[in-house]
């Protein structure tokens, strides 16, 4: 019987905190992002029958496989076995990830680096950025996965593979689905009767569920906030009140987000010291 999936997108990096983000070389965590992690650790109600704990060897995927799953790691000893065909999709210095050298010395016995393999980081071969190379590495991935041997399996990934991991893009590498929250977690099981070589992925209901509740918790989902945002701003233009030109304008990045080409692009909250009201750029 195929395992059942636990998929992450890791918490919030430091890529994540300025509209320049893109630009760090394989940023780690911010604190904001391990106070994401505890959150997601204490709600998480499996780590006594999760098997084997899988994650992208991008380090703030790795922080958060370390964190969110410090139970499974410290009480029953399991190692996190970094896979890179679970790096994000994008050639930004964000998105590539660091020698392997580098990364052991930082994450030591904890993580299992052998499929790791020196040139990972060129975005060559199986790891091209190209839609068509995106949908191979995914389905290589899916397969690896559906044939082990564990029942219950973590996979800490990116914001935007994830919807290559799960199917949910378009031939031209367009999502087709709804952005993914910081650490946002979503369980599936292995399509029955699927052909092993796509090796497909279903949503449990349950997760589905946990999903719908955890959107209306926290506001919406990432594209109804943003709606939101927008309507706000298009009010305050409709008003005709400007921001006064003498005051403080503070620029805050909601998201950063790859492209079907590779590269990011991103959306700024604008804030005010003289209004209340906020818009995006």
């Amino acid at each position: 019987m195929p395992p059942t999936l636990h998929l992450l997108r890791h918490a919030q990096g430091y890529h994540s905190t300025s509209p320049e983000g893109h630009s760090l070389h394989d940023p780690h965590l911010t604190p904001h992002g391990f106070s994401q992690c505890a959150s997601r650790r204490d709600a998480f109600p499996n780590h006594n029958s999760v098997e084997l704990l899988l994650a992208s060897p991008l380090r703030r995927a790795l922080q958060t496989c370390q964190s969110t799953f410090s139970p499974a790691i410290e009480t029953r000893k399991l190692k996190i076995i970094a896979l890179p065909y679970a790096e994000e999709a994008s050639a930004d210095p964000c998105d590539t990830g660091s020698e392997i050298e580098v990364l052991q010395g930082e994450f030591g016995h904890g993580v299992d680096f052998d499929h790791v393999k020196h040139g990972w980081t060129r975005h060559e071969g199986d790891f091209e950025i190209s839609p068509p190379a995106l949908a191979a590495r995914a389905r290589k991935l899916r397969a690896w996965i559906r044939a082990r041997d564990e029942r219950e399996i973590v996979l800490v990934s990116h914001g935007f593979f994830n919807h290559y991991i799960t199917g949910d893009v378009n031939e031209k590498g367009e999502q087709t689905t709804g952005w993914w929250r910081e650490a946002e977690w979503r369980s599936f099981e292995f399509a029955e009767g699927d052909d092993e070589g796509e090796a497909g992925l279903r949503e449990t209901e349950g997760s589905k569920k946990r999903r719908e509740e955890e959107e209306k918790a926290e506001g919406g989902s990432v594209e109804e906030k943003e709606r939101a945002r927008e309507k706000s701003g298009n009010r305050e233009k409709e008003d005709g009140k400007q921001i006064p030109g003498d005051s403080t304008r503070y620029e805050i990045p909601l998201y950063h987000t790859p492209t079907v080409q590779g590269q990011r692009t991103h959306a700024t909250l604008c804030v005010s010291t003289c209004s209340s009201r906020l818009w995006v750029t």
